[in-house]
């Protein structure tokens, strides 16, 4: 937008192009920016002609912080009599007129008008309405000077001051909350992964059993759930939709009106296959995928003969098509990938990436990709319906979570990454940097750097968008639920970007427009009545986490990290009260593992380490538990007598186990979340950074089936320890 304005006024000085001239009658003539690009590239700088459109001018404010006036430009020079004293009027028409329309004269002295040396354009400057709510305005500015009408197109987003906060935070409550990873969820009625009606009884155990107020899962976007790709939340296919494999296929409705689907099921081979299926040690996507993707096809060709088509007038049909228009182009690309996926799997059996496919269809508005949805509808509208049935049930999770008593209910993650072969790519190319990957720079972590793959966004063209492709995965991941974690949160702020073929170490940090970012994600949190909570560990940017937290966006601190200079442990009273805690996450061992060194047996194991980083790594860890224990017992939380004990046992003691959870609930943070496998004493973590098959990640299924949670006798003593605690650290709602 403007900002490529002053790129290429700055580029005209340095290759020589002169920004005026006066000839010798006096006139000013100045170089005007078409003239300027074509000078340019003859000279070998090109600029792509989308980078230089001033239209939609794009304004994102926050009600806390109103202009008196905005800023409107102009490309082309009018009579330089006319700037000085200009005649002329402005008129601005909003789309939906919740604006009054209105209108200016350039002489009335409302308005400003002058030459932007640095951008090369004419500058307007305008009154900015006062009363203006929260929401999305498009307006069309006309602006008459002289003989020249110049027509704008103006995008203003007008934002809440800070994102949305439930009342009871407003006097001081604290609440606790249990987070499981949904796939690892095992039950009796599953088909081997955790389901939405798994995660409805989660709902219920959890709320009744140790009445906590939220139940944190892990991202459930869509992913490919077949090699040769990694099944990991955090790098899917599309953030815009969710992984069917976590549908509940016998609760569907179309199930029960479905005697042939009802026959397959039943089927020994079926029942057989089912319970293979349940008793592996790990979660077998691809099988698991492809039985439920061919009970979901019979279950959509019951729904279209029952309520289809032909049934326009059927509310389902009515509901279907309801859904299909709310979501729009976006549904329709998501749909249409996952169908030309399944038909290039059958023609072109080795084309694993839409790279492979045939270049026709590489792009989603290609002449062969629309005769493609032309010939394929019902195949397309499959995969639509299947997001709906899995709108369907997540929302009926989340209504269950409320009407038990929950303040926020689910707490969704929103992953950072998509996977460059993956339908969000595919499907929105425009929005993204291919020639890069982001990482993270060397640090003692990854001495050499860190490469994620995945390719990172071209923040002009989302900004240009109006941010639309940013506020729809907030819009998605804020759906049924009342809390969504954002995965690095420093993407608002900067990237780490390294060149295709280059080292880690040879990547640098890319700027984002962060104050934009941040108001549009409190816009989206007060929509959706959603909680925010930024990950923000790592190296964070200067005074960055005191900014997310004027925008009400919670911290995300846990026990492991939070140390002083010294190497101490904080003290439970210093945790900040804008935050979330816990003991730990996805990508670090559990209690249980931290304790008895797992994580640095497995990197021996693994080759990660040899002998004397090992001895090295144990040391650390050995003064790190010291600490530990020192703090538990300086807070008051660890008896002195047995923290010899716990000191020595290679596994945590009840003692121990009791201290870090009343430490974490104690604290005067917000949300208190612990995860199942550290209340649990589960030594597995669910991912092992920097590995692929050398470890089982993202497979990892939980200690106590969802039987067992009301039932195993060690199950029931640590919930009702989990409950007791959180009750005496006055957690909870009065």
């Amino acid at each position: 937008m403007t900002s490529d304005y002053d790129a290429l006024k700055i580029l005209a000085n340095t290759f020589g192009i002169e920004p005026q001239y006066t000839d010798n009658q006096g006139k000013i003539h100045r170089t005007d920016t078409v003239t300027a690009r074509k000078i340019l590239e003859v000279k070998g700088v090109h600029f792509d002609t989308h980078r230089m459109n001033l239209n939609p001018q794009v304004l994102v404010v926050s009600t806390d912080d109103f202009p008196s006036h905005f800023s409107m430009y102009l490309e082309g020079w009018p009579d330089d009599t006319l700037i000085d004293a200009p005649l002329g009027t402005v008129i601005m028409r909003e789309s939906l007129d919740r604006i009054k329309e209105q209108k200016y004269s350039l002489d009335s002295g409302e308005i400003s008008i002058s030459v932007d040396d640095e951008k090369g354009l004419l500058h307007l400057s305008l009154p900015f309405p006062s009363d203006i709510e929260t929401g999305i305005y498009r307006l069309e500015a006309k602006t008459f000077l002289g003989e020249k009408t110049y027509h704008s197109d103006l995008l203003w987003i007008v934002c809440p001051e800070k994102c949305y906060q439930p009342p009871p935070f407003q006097t001081g409550s604290r609440i606790a909350g249990i987070s499981i990873a949904l796939y690892g969820v095992r039950s009796e009625r599953n088909w081997g992964v955790g389901d939405f009606f798994d995660l409805k009884n989660i709902v219920d155990w959890a709320r009744d059993e140790l009445k906590v107020d939220f139940v944190g899962i892990n991202p459930l976007h869509a992913l490919f759930n077949k090699r040769p790709f990694n099944n990991s939340p955090y790098l899917p296919s599309s953030r815009f939709y969710r992984n069917f494999i976590y549908l509940d296929i016998i609760g569907m409705e179309d199930f029960k009106e479905s005697p042939k689907a009802q026959a397959l099921v039943a089927l020994p081979e079926t029942q057989n296959r089912i319970q293979r299926l349940q008793n592996e040690e790990h979660v077998n996507y691809e099988e698991i995928a492809d039985l439920k993707i061919s009970l979901l096809q019979e279950l959509f060709r019951t729904f279209l003969e029952n309520h289809g088509k032909s049934h326009r007038h059927h509310h389902r049909w009515t509901e279907f098509e309801t859904y299909r228009v709310s979501e729009g182009i976006y549904i329709e690309r998501y749909a249409t990938f996952c169908a030309l996926q399944d038909h290039f799997q059958s023609e072109l059996p080795e084309a694993h990436t839409w790279r492979q496919w045939p270049v026709a269809f590489h792009s989603p508005s290609s002449p062969a990709v629309k005769k493609f949805q032309l010939e394929n509808e019902e195949k397309i509208l499959f995969w639509i319906y299947v997001q709906w049935q899995i709108d369907i049930q997540l929302q009926s999770v989340q209504e269950r979570a409320i009407q038990k008593g929950m303040l926020i209910g689910l707490y969704h993650d929103e992953a950072l990454a998509v996977d460059r072969n993956g339908a969000d790519f595919w499907g929105w190319q425009d929005y993204f940097h291919d020639g890069f990957s982001v990482g993270a720079p060397p640090d003692a972590f990854a001495p050499e750097g860190q490469d994620w793959g995945f390719p990172p966004p071209d923040r002009e063209r989302i900004r240009r968008s109006g941010y639309e492709p940013f506020l729809k995965i907030l819009q998605v991941n804020c759906r049924h639920g009342g809390a969504l974690r954002i995965d690095h949160v420093m993407q608002l702020n900067h990237l780490f970007w390294i060149p295709m073929g280059k080292k880690a170490s040879e990547g640098v940090f890319v700027k984002d427009y962060e104050s934009d970012l941040l108001s549009l994600v409190c816009l989206e949190s007060e929509r959706g009545r959603t909680l925010i909570v930024g990950e923000d560990l790592g190296t964070v940017p200067f005074n960055y986490r005191e900014r997310l937290m004027s925008k009400g966006i919670l911290s995300y601190r846990l026990f492991y990290f939070e140390r002083d200079q010294h190497e101490n442990q904080l003290p439970f009273r210093d945790y900040p009260q804008s935050a979330l805690v816990s003991i730990s996450t996805h990508d670090l061992p559990t209690l249980a593992g931290f304790w008895s060194y797992r994580d640095i047996d497995l990197r021996r194991e693994m080759g990660q380490v040899d002998t004397q980083q090992e001895k090295a790594l144990q040391e650390e860890r050995r003064l790190h538990k010291a600490k530990i224990i020192e703090r538990l017992v300086t807070d008051g939380f660890l008896p002195a007598q047995t923290a010899h004990a716990a000191w020595e046992s290679p596994v945590p003691t009840d003692d121990l186990h009791t201290a870090v959870l009343s430490f974490i609930f104690h604290t005067p943070s917000k949300l208190a979340l612990i995860n199942q496998e550290d209340l649990f004493l589960d030594i597995r973590q669910q991912n092992f950074p920097g590995t692929t098959s050398e470890h089982p990640n993202w497979v990892t299924k939980m200690r106590f089936s969802l039987e067992d949670l009301r039932s195993n006798p060690e199950a029931t003593r640590l919930a009702e320890k989990f409950r007791r605690l959180a009750e005496d650290s006055g957690r909870g709602l009065p």
